[in-house]
C-alpha cells in the first residue's frame, strides 16, 4: 500500500510542472476566461494566421480553428479556440470555411480573433 502512494504521489508531482507549463504558454489560456467583452489595444501588434473553421458560436462570439503553425507566435499547428473582438466578424462564415484571420492580444493575456475573412 505505501509504495501504491508513493507512486501515485510522484505521478502527481511530475505531472504538475507540465500542467502549469499549459497557462504559461502565451496566449493559451481558456478563451472562455477572459472578461465577457474582449478588448484589443490598438498598440498591441496582431499576427496574421490561417486555417479551418471547425465550429463556429455566434452568440457567444467564439470560434474552434484548425490553424497551421504561426510562427511569429513559435505556436505550431493545432487546434483550438478564440474569442472574437465583435461578434458581427462571424457573419456569413460557415464551418468548414478556410479562413485568414488576425489573432491580437486580448484581456488577460489570451489572444482573439480581430480580423477574419473567407479565404479566395
Amino acid at each position: 500500500m505505501k509504495h501504491m502512494q508513493l507512486a501515485l504521489l510522484l505521478a502527481g508531482a511530475l505531472a504538475l510542472p507540465a500542467y502549469a507549463a499549459m497557462d504559461n504558454m502565451p496566449g493559451m489560456g481558456d478563451a472562455h476566461q477572459a472578461a465577457s467583452k474582449p478588448h484589443q489595444d490598438p498598440a498591441d501588434p496582431s499576427f496574421v494566421a490561417h486555417g479551418k473553421l471547425n465550429r463556429i458560436d455566434v452568440e457567444a462570439g467564439t470560434v474552434n480553428i484548425t490553424h497551421g503553425p504561426i510562427r511569429a507566435l513559435s505556436w505550431p499547428g493545432m487546434t483550438m479556440g478564440f474569442r472574437v473582438v465583435d461578434k458581427s466578424l462571424l457573419k456569413g462564415l460557415r464551418a468548414g470555411d478556410e479562413v485568414n484571420f488576425d489573432l491580437a492580444k486580448g484581456p488577460g493575456g489570451s489572444y482573439i480573433i480581430s480580423r477574419i475573412a473567407e479565404a479566395k
